[in-house]
């Protein structure tokens, strides 16, 4: 590190934004915002102050995601012993994304009044945070001004690398959050346009924010900590990179009429200008990851791609500030108000079985998704498979099938009704639940990820080792809780539904998206507990898990009766407000969600007791074949010290009956007082064979009686089968096998 290369760095940061400001009035200029409005006259605090303030915002935002991401994903840790402590280097990089954060909220939260001066006019005295709140985009910028402010607080406070990573989460959710905001929240195409412009944010951020926090803490690194970090940034540049282009092509696709508008509009050049920056970006990043070692090819390509890209981002401004050709925010009057609530309009078949499956209402992001998901598993079972490892091929058509399912739920018939009809919204609901998170839980991503991906020996924590520890977390104990999952699986069914959520789900994107992410992630909890093949964190007795099982399914079964008898309807604003069916219809439709409720339900709950019986089954094999080969191992140790045990409780013997200390041989078949033959069980993990000389084998993987030998003895007295606590293994206890 030099005195040189740390000024330079320094000064990098308000050159990069001076370059974007002017970038961002350049494009303004292109696509005539800049240009004062002849209905509302803006003020000039508005029409200049809000890019540089925007500007400070962006600054703000990839300093707080690239700094927590790099340190907590990327730079090597100090020791293995020492995995969550914040070594200095590692500490200065969460100081610089608390620096961050902090001006991230400052600047969200200074947007709220120019947002209502822009709405109210120049000179107009009236209070402008009471207008701007009034607004969605006023609370979305609050959300994401307490959301950065969270983050800035986390990493400012942070001795840990786990208190980074809860800064990281909440600098992740308010980059999500920001998809809501400008053209987004109010397009024609609104799920496709909030999703990709979200996916947007989240992709240059990670891609744009590591690079920058990269460039500034690389003179503090050495040669060998500045390779390690690169290499372990290239994979997320080349996923960020492809996800940007994907949200890129979408968005402009929605906002331009045609290919033409790339030329004649001041919007579409402005669009062009920022595709070309982005391939330029591609390739100088391709360029920099051929060659990974080379410090002083790294600072120069760094610097390219902070110029084009400090470029790109004022060009992303003004586009957030410019009219798109294709207008989007479409009216609610007449004929239009479905088309405006909802964003599309209902299919043209008829509701029904068959169109199910023959209508479509693409989501063009929850299909990216699915295809990224069902590579990335892929990729790990050839990387196993290419090591000549072994990887069952149901778990993969098991996690494929669920991947295939979540397409369909999100982009089905089922979707493409699910606003308009409430049966079909039931229809959405139940494979969410009871479809794909089984579907996931059987391919045991989490062993897949634990098995393909290399652990790191650096005392830092990737993908692999930060789910390992979520895993085996005390949080994660709580809940797995076989009674505490089924309790969050159906109680939530009944705040859902008998409170406002299901209604401003139905009126919100957002609440849309949380309500998709909740009924996913509660499936997945109850279906990891019940069927789950990836390790937990304790052993789960398999009758608490029938029990839970039984009395979960059966008060979601009785729950959709409940709606059946209902005579009040579920969200009746949205539904009126649509107005697509009188009132008796939608009682019709309401009943028939119910039924469906009640009668979907029935299908998962046989599958899972038979998949519960099926594993309960091979644990007792498997625990059976580990005894087996204990004794094996140690010559029946554990056979002989229960025998010992059973001689301790008959007390001192007679010398004639045998030596001192041992207790009487007794057959494992033995005879009550009639002479009648009873059999008796020696004890768990040991099976016993009755033969004629009274001798008992351990059989318990179809040993023979000839390779392992091992006389019982036994107590009348003594319990049978009772094993004292000193004695039992792991087995005994049913504890799922960990990896």
């Amino acid at each position: 590190m030099t005195s040189r290369a740390v000024r330079a760095s320094a000064l990098a940061v308000p050159l990069l934004l001076i370059l974007t400001i002017v970038s961002a009035l350049i494009g303004l200029f292109a696509t005539g915002a800049a240009a004062p409005s002849t209905l509302l006259p803006a003020s000039p605090l508005v029409t200049w102050g809000l890019p540089v303030v925007r500007a400070l915002h962006h600054l703000g935002l990839l300093l707080a995601i690239g700094a927590g991401g790099t340190a907590v994903l990327l730079q090597p840790g100090p020791s293995r012993r020492e995995v969550t402590r914040l070594d200095p280097a590692r500490r200065r990089t969460v100081r610089l994304g608390g620096a961050g954060a902090l001006l991230w909220a400052v600047a969200a939260l200074t947007q709220i009044p120019l947002s209502g001066l822009e709405a109210a006019g120049s000179g107009s005295g009236m209070g402008l945070w009471g207008i701007a709140l009034g607004t969605d985009l006023g609370k979305l910028q609050l959300s994401v001004g307490i959301a950065a402010g969270l983050a800035a607080l986390f990493y400012l406070v942070a001795r840990s690398t786990t208190l980074a990573c809860w800064g990281l989460a909440f600098a992740g959710l308010g980059v999500g959050a920001l998809g809501l905001a400008g053209h987004a929240g109010a397009s024609l195409d609104h799920t496709n346009a909030v999703n990709a412009m979200a996916l947007h944010f989240v992709a240059v951020s990670v891609w744009a924010g590591g690079l920058l926090v990269i460039a500034l803490i690389a003179p503090r690194l050495d040669d060998d900590q500045l390779a390690t970090t690169v290499r372990r940034f290239s994979p997320w540049a080349l996923a960020a990179v492809t996800a940007l282009a994907l949200s890129g092509i979408l968005s402009a696709v929605i906002r331009l009429s045609g290919w033409g508008d790339l030329l004649t509009t001041g919007y579409g050049r402005v669009v062009l200008v920022k595709a070309v920056g982005l391939v330029v970006l591609a390739g100088v990043g391709a360029s920099q990851r051929r060659r990974l070692g080379e410090r002083l090819r790294f600072r120069h390509l760094a610097a390219t791609e902070g110029i084009v890209m400090a470029a790109v981002i004022g060009a992303s401004i003004a586009l957030g500030r410019s009219a798109p050709p294709v207008p989007q925010e479409v009216p609610a009057v007449g004929d239009l108000k479905t088309l405006s609530l909802v964003g599309y309009l209902p299919p043209a078949k008829e509701f029904g079985p068959g169109t199910m499956f023959t209508v479509i209402q693409p989501d063009w992001i929850a299909l990216l998704l699915a295809v990224a998901m069902a590579a990335i598993y892929l990729t790990g079972v050839f990387r196993l498979i290419g090591r000549g490892d072994t990887w069952q091929w149901h778990r993969t058509l098991a996690f494929l099938a669920g991947c295939l399912a979540f397409a369909w739920v999100l982009s089905g018939g089922a979707a493409a009704w699910g606003r308009f009809r409430f049966d079909a919204h039931m229809i959405q609901h139940m494979a969410m639940m009871m479809i794909v998170p089984p579907l996931w839980v059987l391919g045991a991503p989490v062993t897949l990820l634990s098995r393909a991906v290399a652990p790191r020996t650096d005392g830092s924590r990737g993908i692999r080792e930060w789910v390992l520890a979520a895993l085996h977390s005390r949080y994660s104990e709580f809940v797995s809780s076989p009674p505490l999952a089924g309790l969050i699986f159906a109680g939530s069914l009944v705040v859902f539904y008998f409170s406002p959520l299901f209604e401003a789900a139905m009126y919100s994107h957002l609440g849309h998206v949380l309500m998709t992410v909740h009924f996913l992630a509660s499936g997945y909890l109850f279906a990891w507990v019940l069927i789950g093949i990836d390790p937990t964190t304790r052993p789960i007795n398999p009758i608490l898990k029938l029990i839970t099982l039984l009395v979960t399914l059966a008060f979601h079964a009785f729950f959709g009766v409940a709606m059946v008898s209902m005579t009040w309807l579920i969200a009746p604003d949205w539904y009126h407000q649509l107005g697509m069916y009188t009132e008796e219809q939608l009682q019709v439709i309401q009943t028939r969600g119910g039924t469906i409720m009640w009668a979907i339900s029935e299908v998962p709950t046989v599958g899972y007791a038979i998949i519960v019986a099926v594993l309960w089954m091979r644990s007792e094999d498997r625990r059976a074949r580990q005894f087996d080969r204990k004794a094996e191992r140690d010559g029946g140790a554990e056979l002989e010290a229960y025998n010992a045990y059973l001689a301790s409780l008959q007390g001192p013997t007679d010398p004639a009956e045998g030596p001192s200390g041992s207790a009487p041989s007794v057959d494992a078949a033995t005879t009550d007082a009639t002479g009648a033959r009873l059999d008796v069980d020696a004890g768990p993990g040991i099976e016993t064979a009755a033969t004629g000389s009274g001798t008992g084998t351990a059989t318990g993987s179809g040993a023979d009686a000839a390779d392992t030998p091992a006389s019982v003895e036994a107590d009348a007295d003594a319990p049978l089968g009772s094993v004292p606590p000193a004695e039992r293994s792991d087995a005994d206890e049913g504890r799922r096998p960990s990896l």
